[in-house]
């Protein structure tokens, strides 16, 4: 994923957003056998989908499978999946190494291994077109609370480094493929951990809380810039959190704040930047989602009522063409983006009107002076 300094905090949806959707785009969406709650794509563009019903007799099995795209059929045709214990929690993050097949994934233990300090909650996948396989387990949780889990997990791009953090507030960078602490967790004072991600050199991490953005060098860990309780128009306090009504975009090296825009009423639920660096992805609260340009922070695209629940995860394919979203209502949609976001015809139709409408009313203005 490209690194940027970018925090989600929003979502109103401008009306030239609603009026690109005149173009033709592809998309459609489909069912799934298990509530979706984390997906990604494969280097090679297959789609990873990871659910399930959860710990507990649930009847509805916890799940990892593999998926092949096929676009014109508006279809997607399963490889391969693995069926995960019932009594373990359903997957809740996925991030895939750049180089070898093999995925990290946050999965808790059993409530009961939980509750007496052993959660293996971080697993290490290998998968092909015909297997997902179990390769190694560590844990980088020991909160003993039950409702604590593994919330996101990064590599880095030359794939030596594994970030985990979660609403335990811990972050633990791993070594990879030895799986070996590569400095002493960091706590981030009982705030839940958001979403992190590495520098395209591996020597910089950037990790969001509740109320705080830091950066640390993945040396020794120490932080070398910290951004604590942004403010809003100068007397608004705001939480680094997919759930308020803006975007707020912070230059990288200078960590000047550079533009904040509002793209909605709905609360963000998932959020996600394409790896060319170009597109910010949302889910939101009202069953939507929606494409910003990451310069302008405007919304290229908003599709409504995409789900019957709320997105619980979104992903850009690795050459930026393709978006999924999934949800707990067991349904996955895909969008094959068009090749740029210019403005569609109804859109110009529209503006044309508007300006007729004006001559009119200025006409009929003079009419009556005179």
């Amino acid at each position: 994923m490209a690194t940027c300094s970018i925090i989600a905090v929003l979502a109103v949806f401008a009306l030239d957003s609603e009026l690109k959707m005149s173009r033709t785009i592809e998309k459609f969406s489909t069912k799934v056998d298990f509530p979706v709650y984390c997906t990604g794509f494969t280097p090679s563009g297959d789609i990873l989908l990871g659910g399930g019903g959860g710990s507990g007799n649930t009847g509805v099995k916890n799940k990892l499978a593999l998926f092949k795209l096929k676009i014109p059929e508006k279809t997607i045709e399963k490889l391969t999946e693995t069926i995960l214990s019932g009594e373990e929690d359903r997957p809740t993050c996925i991030a895939f190494h750049n180089e070898e097949n093999i995925f990290s994934c946050g999965i808790n233990s059993s409530e009961e291994k939980i509750i007496i300090g052993e959660n293996n909650n971080c697993r290490i996948f290998k998968y092909s077109n015909e297997k997902i396989e179990l390769v190694k387990t560590i844990q980088t949780m020991t909160s003993t609370n039950v409702d604590d889990y593994q919330k996101v997990t990064a590599f880095s791009q030359d794939g030596k480094l594994l970030a985990t953090g979660g609403t335990d507030s811990k972050l633990t960078v791993l070594n990879y493929p030895s799986l070996r602490v590569a400095f002493p967790p960091v706590n981030f004072n009982k705030q839940e951990i958001y979403d992190l991600d590495f520098d395209p050199t591996g020597n910089q991490l950037l990790v969001v809380s509740v109320n705080t953005l830091k950066i640390l060098s993945t040396k020794k860990g120490e932080c070398f810039h910290e951004i604590e309780k942004p403010v809003f128009r100068k007397s608004s306090r705001c939480q680094f959190r997919a759930c308020r009504t803006f975007i707020v975009k912070w230059d990288a090296v200078t960590f000047e704040r550079i533009s904040t825009k509002v793209i909605g009423k709905r609360r963000i639920t998932a959020f996600t930047i394409s790896d060319n660096g170009k597109f910010l992805g949302f889910g939101a609260s009202d069953h939507s989602i929606g494409i910003c340009d990451s310069q302008t922070l405007k919304v290229l695209l908003h599709v409504p009522k995409v789900h019957g629940f709320p997105p619980t995860t979104i992903a850009f394919s690795h050459d930026s063409t393709l978006f999924v979203s999934g949800s707990a209502d067991n349904t996955v949609h895909i969008l094959q983006l068009p090749e740029n976001f210019n403005p569609g015809i109804f859109q110009l139709v529209l503006i044309l009107i508007g300006i007729l409408i004006a001559f009119i009313a200025v006409f009929y203005q003079f009419n009556l002076i005179e």
